[in-house]
């Protein structure tokens, strides 16, 4: 519990007069004098008159220490005996300070202005309305605990943690409130990734196709976009018992939405104990877990294009008809062929970079962009919709 906290904990429960306080000692040390008061603790007699009759709004901490002193009380117990003598208008004044200071520790307010999330990074009361009104909490404290899950508790954060934590806590409260139905099925889940290739094929539909298969195996996923200062290509994490995906539009390639869906499966599967127990792994940063990320590459690459495969069509890779047909006859798309081709050789990207689809297409009907709503459920029922049924948009 930090001071002020214990202070508010103190108004409620007893009040202190700082008059009578001064009077018992006053009695006690036979000092009948103010004016030889205000000498003994060097406060002019007129300042330390606001002081005890409370009409000094603003007192410096000097003369709260000298105070302090006289009454033989260390400073956290002077001020707290103050500040409960205060008036409304002046406990309303620490109040919102509180909260302004809250907000600069726990949001990164730049970042929120950068991602159109907040109007004005300087109006710290619509920056409270629009975070309380966003994650559904009547209080601004509440975000720490309530929403969510508790992701952190470093003394010190920077800009990143904050804007990395503020987005994983929007993806848990998505999932707590899609609520998938289905129970996990391990088993349904290696099926499905052994079928995922030729959806590749189907750049408007293939993925949701994919993405509904999973939620009735139990895993969810959605759509969200990274925030500013993060660079997350997907995140696992553990719901109600049950894996929850999350895919971002980090880059905007076609063929990495699906290396990371099959990358992000791997560690459902396989690292579903290790990601339960810390709730989430990261994809793309570095986070407490450590995981074998070259492991769920792998996967992803052995379930999309083996790596045997990517031997054999390299030599060729700049033959687009050869390729367009190699991956025709291997039920993928050549944006996966590319892909891996510029893992190994990244000086090639720039030439095959138009050959590489943007995802706009592909995650379009789960891209609800949820930082511009007013509310992080305000879509769920449409998401929702799109998990159980097909959408033939």
């Amino acid at each position: 519990m930090s001071e002020l906290d214990e202070i508010y904990e103190l108004l409620a429960t007893e009040s202190i007069d700082l008059v009578e306080l001064m009077n018992t000692k006053k009695k006690e040390l036979n000092i009948t004098s103010d004016r030889y008061l205000s000498r003994l603790l060097g406060i002019p007699k007129d300042t330390l008159k606001r002081i005890l009759a409370r009409g000094s709004k603003k007192v410096d901490i000097v003369s709260i220490i000298k105070i302090a002193n006289f009454l033989q009380l260390d400073i956290d117990k002077m001020i707290q005996i103050y500040v409960s003598s205060m008036d409304a208008e002046q406990l309303a004044q620490l109040e919102e300070n509180k909260v302004n200071n809250y907000l600069v520790r726990n949001f990164d307010l730049e970042g929120m202005y950068k991602m159109g999330f907040i109007e004005d990074k300087e109006d710290f009361k619509k920056i409270e309305l629009r975070i309380k009104n966003f994650f559904k909490i009547d209080s601004i404290f509440q975000y720490t605990y309530d929403v969510g899950l508790p992701l952190y508790s470093k003394a010190k954060t920077n800009s990143s943690d904050r804007m990395r934590t503020m987005w994983l806590k929007c993806a848990y409260c998505q999932f707590e409130e899609l609520d998938n139905p289905n129970e996990f099925d391990v088993d349904a889940l290696k099926k499905i990734v052994t079928k995922v290739r030729p959806y590749t094929r189907l750049e408007k539909k293939g993925l949701i196709t994919v993405i509904r298969a999973l939620w009735q195996a139990g895993v969810s996923v959605i759509v969200q976009r990274y925030l500013h200062k993060t660079a997350v290509f997907g995140a696992t994490m553990i719901v109600n018992k049950k894996p929850c995906i999350i895919l971002t539009n980090l880059q905007n390639r076609y063929d990495l939405v699906w290396r990371t869906l099959l990358h992000e499966i791997c560690h459902s599967i396989y690292d579903y104990e290790d990601i339960e127990k810390h709730v989430y792994h990261l994809s793309g940063e570095q986070d407490l877990l450590m995981l074998n990320e070259a492991r769920a590459d792998n996967f992803a690459h052995e379930m999309l294009f083996p790596k045997e495969k990517l031997d054999f069509i390299s030599p060729h890779i700049n033959n687009q008809f050869y390729v367009a047909k190699y991956a025709e006859d291997n039920y993928i798309h050549p944006s996966l062929i590319y892909g891996f081709h510029c893992d190994r050789f990244v000086s090639d990207y720039p030439k095959f970079r138009r050959l590489i689809p943007k995802a706009d297409k592909a995650i379009k009907l789960l891209n609800t962009d949820v930082w511009m709503k007013t509310s992080f459920d305000s879509d769920i029922q449409l998401i929702k919709s799109k998990l159980e049924f097909i959408n033939e948009e």
